[in-house]
């Protein structure tokens, strides 16, 4: 088990670089589906799986052993399915994309200025009398740093405060934080809470289909983030708090009950609720 914990906060940790991946090979406009996507299709495979497990114990008499064989199976071929996701083109920090071939006869001023906003502060001193002229029919030359760790360590120092400067995203971060760590305590000890309440041995069981119910709504309110036209700088935080609320009364009813029915329900609460929290933080 504290392999298992040490595996899975490491896999936890590459989420982060997950989401960095998917940005950089779809426009920013296309940010918001692409990212209730992914949260849902994920939340729907857990629905699947949680689903599946319930039946094979309840109906089919299964062993455990054979429940951890078919994870390690599934983890492996996703494993092994992203080598054959698609290279990005272009890093969102380091290397942006450098200006397409123009023909010649064809630029003028208002082109000339619009290829340019791609990347409004040149990279090397060289280059800036470039900006000035017309945008030749070659690609700009490329700016070759003689220290580029040193430019890269700087980049990212520059990039850290200006992004924690700011203290609605300074907010944002801590919100995600401590909403995380909690989630993570509670995916990860409920089923104890479920076995102190409806202890295995004296009743039926029902943690696997009400894990699926809880992921399937959690999937439904991850996907409608996807087409919500709201004003997040202006419902955003309102969201946070309102939903946030009904997430820790949801967890006090699961400690304050000794009914496992309430419990499953204040679960299927609080997972849906976090769900679309965390859809609309990313």
């Amino acid at each position: 088990m504290q392999l298992m914990e040490f595996c899975y906060g490491i896999v936890t940790a590459t989420e982060v670089a997950y989401y960095a991946y998917i940005y950089s090979v779809v426009n920013a406009e296309h940010y918001q589906k692409v990212t209730s996507y992914c949260r849902s299709i994920t939340l729907v495979a857990t629905t699947v799986a949680a689903l599946l497990g319930q039946l094979l114990v309840s109906l089919a008499d299964l062993s455990y052993f054979y429940l951890n064989a078919i994870s390690l199976a599934s983890l492996s071929f996703a494993f092994l399915s992203a080598f054959f996701l698609p290279m990005p083109h272009k890093s969102m920090f380091f290397h942006k994309n450098h200006i397409p071939e123009t023909p010649q006869a064809t630029v003028d001023k208002d082109t000339t200025s619009e290829a340019f906003s791609i990347n409004k502060q040149p990279r090397c001193p060289e280059n800036k009398d470039v900006v000035k002229t017309s945008v030749p029919s070659q690609t700009l030359p490329v700016c070759q740093s003689a220290e580029p760790q040193r430019h890269i360590l700087l980049q990212l120092c520059k990039d850290l405060k200006e992004c924690y400067s700011t203290k609605k995203l300074l907010y944002w971060s801590i919100w995600w934080a401590l909403a995380t760590a909690g989630y993570n305590q509670i995916v990860n000890y409920i089923q104890v809470l479920w076995n102190d309440r409806a202890p295995s041995q004296n009743y039926a069981v029902y943690n696997g289909a009400f894990e699926a119910a809880a992921t399937f709504l959690s999937s439904v309110t991850s996907m409608a983030v996807g087409y919500m036209k709201m004003n997040w700088d202006l419902s955003g935080e309102l969201a946070l708090g309102i939903f946030s609320a009904v997430d820790a009364g949801s967890l006090f009813l699961m400690h304050f009950t000794a009914n496992i029915w309430a419990c499953y329900a204040g679960y299927l609460v609080f997972k849906s609720c976090y769900m679309l929290l965390i859809t609309i933080a990313t």
